[in-house]
């Protein structure tokens, strides 16, 4: 299979680059628009899409697990699934609270907090053990490069979506280079009209894999 800076370069062209550093400051973007890509696919797509290529952490003991640049799809406790609460409550869900909202073996919760360093933690309540594991099921937000043809633990289904995300993102900044810099009116509604195209594409694609397309419908690609 082609790279992604191939399979983009099919989607919107080549663009005219001189000597080295122009082409290291392009493949540099992207990088950046593929990373933006993959991570919005991830945001909008359901847990149920995801979980085929998820990996989990076990937690053994009260100190969770480490969810900087993850996404938590599911998390079980000794088999019993976990119900996410609100970080607000935090203080409820200790054994010794009294609360009505108490957690059980069998009604278990996680929340997740920020940490003073090293990123945020998923915590599970009531405290996993060594005879009663918790395991948490998540996708990591990858960072593909221009030279890859594929991305590990990512839904090959979902990876020519990153290819067409990456692409609008390439588009729009041609159409803002012939606007500011060129000040080419003509070709910037052309490249408009293109975008328009590919936005529905992404967006198609985006609804047959499960997802809410968002692209170009809130607040426009970014």
């Amino acid at each position: 299979m082609a790279n992604f800076q191939t399979q983009i370069e099919a989607v919107v062209g080549k663009p005219r680059l001189v000597g080295s550093g122009q082409l290291t400051e392009y493949q540099n973007e992207l990088n950046d628009f593929l990373k933006q890509s993959a991570m919005a696919v991830i945001d909008v797509l359901p847990a149920g899409a995801l979980m085929q290529d998820s990996i989990y952490s076990i937690v053994n003991d009260a100190n969770g697990a480490s969810v900087t640049d993850k996404k938590v799809l599911a998390v079980l406790r000794n088999g019993y699934g976990c119900v996410e609460t609100p970080l607000q409550l935090k203080a409820y869900m200790e054994s010794s609270s009294g609360s009505i909202y108490e957690p059980t073996k069998r009604t278990p919760v996680y929340y997740m907090e920020g940490q003073t360093s090293g990123g945020g933690k998923l915590f599970i309540k009531p405290n996993p053990t060594s005879s009663e594991v918790a395991r948490v099921y998540h996708i990591a937000y990858p960072s593909p490069l221009y030279s890859d043809s594929l991305i590990t633990n990512f839904p090959d289904t979902a990876e020519y979506a990153v290819v067409l995300g990456a692409s609008i993102r390439v588009l729009q900044s041609r159409i803002n280079d012939l606007v500011h810099k060129d000040e080419d009116p003509e070709l910037a509604q052309i490249a408009t009209q293109e975008l328009g195209t590919l936005l529905q594409m992404y967006n198609d694609k985006i609804t047959r894999l499960g997802g809410q397309p968002t692209m170009g419908v809130k607040d426009g690609a970014k």
